[in-house]
């Protein structure tokens, strides 16, 4: 990755962590039209239960994205650790947007869809371009 472009997406990459890790731990408050349920797991887990795993998934997968841009960030010694912490931040996001979700169509963006996209575009990125 260029030097410019490398700074640009370790911002994005931050942000992105930021992002889950603080709205994330507030799930669902944010959200008041939130059934409870959620669309994959069906009445598998509901209420508290849900909340919680919810909650667990959105942290883990913004601790994971931070550690991938502080690695991006600390050069050298750090680079070949961007890309499983990206991944694996990204994978746990996706997980978590599709447990969140509770099937409403015309709640997606609100539930997490944009998030599921940057995640899915941090996971390709980090198994496209090599080591920084």
């Amino acid at each position: 990755m260029k030097p410019g472009i490398h700074c640009v997406f370790a911002f994005v990459v931050f942000c992105h962590g930021l992002i889950y890790v603080g709205i994330g731990s507030l799930l669902p408050g944010p959200i008041p039209a939130w059934k409870g349920t959620s669309w994959l797991l069906g009445g598998a887990l509901t209420g508290e239960p849900l909340r919680l795993l919810v909650v667990a998934l959105h942290v883990t997968a913004g601790v994971a994205i931070l550690a991938a841009a502080a690695a991006m960030m600390l050069g050298a010694s750090l680079a070949g650790w961007w890309r499983p912490f990206a991944m694996g931040g990204a994978l746990v996001g996706l997980a978590a947007f599709a447990v969140f979700w509770d099937g409403q169509v015309t709640l997606l963006i609100e539930e997490g869809a944009i998030g599921a996209l940057v995640s899915l575009t941090v996971f390709a990125v980090a198994v496209v371009f090599p080591l920084t």
